[in-house]
């Protein structure tokens, strides 16, 4: 099972007691809390043992790999039932993990993440092959290693499937991808909602959430700055500035914040 941390923020003491992308999830959920209080991350966590413990527990004695994934793929399917939401109908307030175990529908990163760390808790070895167009992943299973489309219901790939994907331009010259990518993913999903809805104060937190996975983007650096002095962080906004000139020069495509920096200087100076 997951486990929580206690307090919550006490990373250091749960990190040995997850694998890859139970970890991630654990990130999710402290966002999450970051976002709205309400949302504790210790009762995320339970919520998701609570979903999880009736399978581990029927899988006791069972040490085939093939069956247990069999199972795994039954139960989060076509037993706990979660599904993609349709694109349409897809807003901010269907992408945290609460709505996500309520509703058991949400964005495919998030859904992805679940499962891959549901099977984690199985004994299960699972890698990221791709998670944008195709949602791949690779697993191991007695020792052999197999590919499966999350996104259809965790369908194995033939080797007609991969010559296809091969023509089509996919690489599997390497087959996995970073542990963070999910995350990445779920996050990048969430600033482009935020952004379309206008939901700054989330853009900014989403932001700085991605610097802890991609720490030397400086999109992300330059875009948090932008919405800090848009919403009167005009602190923030220098210290990002500055950040972000000590590793790139200006050009034509930044002289904009160039005119934000001196602009919030003049404000934070006639605020103090």
């Amino acid at each position: 099972m997951i486990t929580d941390p206690t307090p919550a923020r006490e990373h250091n003491k749960v990190v040995t007691l997850l694998k890859e992308q139970g970890k991630l999830v654990l990130e999710i959920c402290y966002f999450t809390q970051d976002l709205n209080p309400a949302w504790p991350t210790k009762s995320v966590i339970e919520s998701l043992n609570a979903l999880s413990q009736p399978f581990l527990n029927s899988i006791k004695g069972i040490k085939d790999q093939e069956i247990i994934f069999e199972k795994a793929v039954h139960y989060f399917f076509n037993q706990l039932h979660f599904k993609k939401i349709a694109t349409k109908n897809l807003s901010l307030s269907h992408c945290f993990i609460p709505d996500t175990l309520h509703t058991r529908t949400g964005p495919t990163p998030l859904l992805m993440l679940l499962f891959a760390s549901f099977l984690e808790q199985c004994g299960i070895r699972v890698q990221i092959s791709s998670c944008r167009k195709r949602f791949l992943l690779k697993i191991q299973l007695n020792g052999r290693a197999r590919i499966v489309d999350f996104s259809k219901k965790c369908r194995t790939l033939d080797a007609d499937d991969i010559v296809e994907l091969v023509n089509s331009g996919f690489n599997f010259s390497d087959g996995t991808l970073g542990k963070d990518i999910l995350a990445v993913e779920y996050f990048n999903l969430l600033k482009t909602l935020a952004r379309k809805e206008q939901k700054l104060q989330i853009l900014a937190m989403v932001h700085s959430y991605l610097m802890k996975y991609q720490p030397f983007n400086l999109r992300h650096l330059s875009e948090r700055a932008r919405i800090a002095y848009e919403t009167g962080d005009y602190k923030t906004a220098i210290n990002d500035i500055r950040n972000y000139f000590q590793y790139k020069q200006p050009e034509f495509t930044n002289l904009d914040l160039k005119r934000i920096y001196k602009i919030a200087l003049k404000k934070e100076k006639s605020l103090s």
